[in-house]
């Protein structure tokens, strides 16, 4: 187990590499020029180099990206463009709403996903089940910017339940909790229910159930645990999505997190500001892996001799 953990580190370490040295050139092959940005109209052409030479964008760009991945290795992102503040700081400081705002999604998402998931199975082609496919399709045909604004026309304007921006207490957070979590709850509704009916299909529920095991028990501890491996894959891959994919919910509702954040700083050319929150999102995404992965060995221990 210990090598199999190891190997999937080293992974990981390479993976988060070359995803820094994409990025750093991807954002420099647009044409817009960050220091002009920054610069007011009648500045002069001495401005504009003293500008590139304190921020090291008057070096080539293969040196820009050693000095980058130098300082990076020491949690130095460099300066923001925009806000004349370190990059990593800015968004760290961001950090505490968008995790707010994934975990209220992610528990959303594990209630009422494995909720209709796991009834719709138990009860297949019933009544429930149809309302279940029925909401799981239209969960994941409705798009979210489309969704936010309904839920604040409706919830926030017409019947004043709910804040419909910024950030604040429980209500500040339903509205934007349900538009970022909507695509998610239908894609593991289906999931749980489709892999949840396989499991009850088994042979080993079936002798769970001809030793007289109760029914709950057989659902929950048989044929969950063995279902759950493929939801454990796509909850860890959700969690990656809500914490970094949150940009229109953000954008929408105002809310101050690492999403919107990211979009400023596009629209800025503010490098440094879009280099760390990319790593910072990848960074996510491949520890979630990570963790799925050693999660998946220990639960199927097959996995770790492959």
């Amino acid at each position: 187990m210990q090598r199999y953990i190891l190997k999937r580190i080293v992974i990981a370490i390479l993976t988060l590499i070359v995803i820094s040295f994409v990025i750093f050139f991807v954002m420099r092959l647009g044409e817009a020029d960050p220091v002009l940005i920054m610069l007011p109209p009648d500045a002069r052409p001495e401005d504009r180099d003293l500008l590139m030479e304190t921020f090291g964008l008057d070096k080539p760009i293969p040196v820009q990206f050693l000095y980058f991945l130098k300082s990076a290795v020491r949690g130095d992102f460099g300066r923001s463009f925009k806000y004349d503040e370190p990059a990593l700081t800015l968004l760290l400081s961001r950090v505490p709403a968008t995790l707010e705002l994934a975990l209220a999604a992610i528990f959303l998402t594990s209630v009422i996903g494995l909720t209709i998931g796991i009834v719709s199975a138990v009860k297949r082609d019933s009544l429930f089940d149809r309302f279940g496919k029925m909401f799981a399709l239209a969960g994941q045909a409705i798009p979210s910017f489309w969704l936010g604004i309904m839920l604040m026309l409706l919830l926030g304007v017409m019947l004043r339940l709910f804040p419909i921006s910024g950030r604040g207490g429980l209500d500040h957070l339903v509205l934007p909790a349900l538009t970022l979590s909507a695509f998610n709850i239908a894609a593991i509704t289906r999931l749980s229910r489709s892999s949840m009916i396989d499991a009850l299909k088994s042979d080993y529920v079936a002798m769970a159930h001809a030793k007289g095991v109760p029914g709950r028990a057989v659902i929950l501890i048989h044929a969950f645990k063995n279902a759950s491996i493929p939801i454990l894959t796509m909850m860890g891959l959700l969690f990656g999505y809500l914490i970094t994919g949150a940009v229109v919910t953000e954008t929408i509702f105002s809310w101050p997190g690492v999403g919107r954040l990211a979009l400023e700083a596009v629209f800025a050319r503010d490098y440094p500001v879009v280099q760390a929150f990319a790593l910072f999102a990848s960074f996510v995404f491949v520890t979630a892996n990570l963790v799925v992965d050693i999660l998946y060995a220990y639960i199927d221990p097959r996995i770790r001799y492959q």
